[in-house]
């Protein structure tokens, strides 16, 4: 059945182009094929057929040690002090401490499962 991409409800499947999506939001739908996004124009006509898609494999739930969780927060937050007190307003020192917070930062998102992923509360998603 065709339909406008603005009529499906998110996590709705269709057909467009010839690949598989899953509406993720109004303007947003997930290739579940590669897993990437591709934005959709609202007056996009697509294909719902969602009984012949594939179902996306379906994945364990993880419980997490909150202990592991308060680790790997606390060895975030040593990295932030311990170059925040070497800071001597060189740029070579700032690149150091930046390179440092990031591999933190990938160490703590990585426990969570959230490798590549970017929740910020900044309104434009940078500290900067």
């Amino acid at each position: 059945m065709e339909m406008k991409f603005h009529q499906l409800r998110p996590g709705q499947r269709f057909q467009w182009q010839g690949e598989n999506y899953e509406k993720i939001n109004p303007l947003l739908a997930r290739n579940l094929d590669s897993g990437g996004q591709r934005l959709i124009p609202r007056s996009t006509s697509v294909n719902v057929s969602e009984g012949n898609l594939p179902t996306p494999p379906a994945t364990a739930a993880r419980t997490m040690d909150p202990r592991e969780i308060r680790r790997a927060f606390e060895d975030y937050h040593h990295s932030s002090l311990h170059w925040l007190e070497r800071l001597d307003g060189t740029e070579e020192t700032a690149a150091q401490a930046r390179d440092a917070l990031e591999r933190a930062r990938e160490r703590f998102l990585s426990l969570l499962g959230e490798e590549g992923k970017t929740a910020s509360a900044f309104p434009d998603g940078n500290a900067d």
